[in-house]
């Protein structure tokens, strides 16, 4: 039995490469993403969506020294440990209008970020 049928779970289909990487899940009905498509799917099975038009300037590391040319993702920029929400970075530079920290402290969560650091993608983070 797969773990998403034996947790009752509902697989929802996205067609779309770096899917994962365009959604910063909030809980399990709730989501930040950077994909319009993804934000309507989303939409559909009723999940809650903070969609952000613009992009947000996450950076990519190229090495330990410098920056990517490529953009980052905000699933990457961002993760979910128990009451809090972790930006690796400074949220005041992806958040000029103040909506993702709304989004997040709507669901009383706590924010964790690093002030005056540029938010990178470092893929997520594993709680061990």
């Amino acid at each position: 039995m797969s773990l998403i049928a034996q947790e009752n779970l509902q697989k929802i289909q996205i067609s779309q490469g770096y899917s994962n990487c365009s959604i910063a899940v909030i809980d399990c009905n709730a989501a930040i993403v950077t994909d319009i498509k993804i934000a309507e799917i989303l939409r559909e099975y009723k999940v809650e969506v903070l969609y952000l038009e613009k992009s947000p300037d996450i950076k990519l590391l190229k090495d330990q020294k410098e920056y990517s040319l490529m953009q980052g993702f905000i699933g990457g920029a961002m993760a979910r440990i128990e009451n809090k929400m972790m930006i690796f970075g400074d949220l005041k530079k992806i958040d000029e209008q103040g909506k993702i920290r709304e989004f997040l402290q709507n669901r009383q969560l706590e924010i964790i970020d690093f002030k005056d650091f540029d938010v990178i993608d470092y893929g997520g983070i594993i709680v061990i």
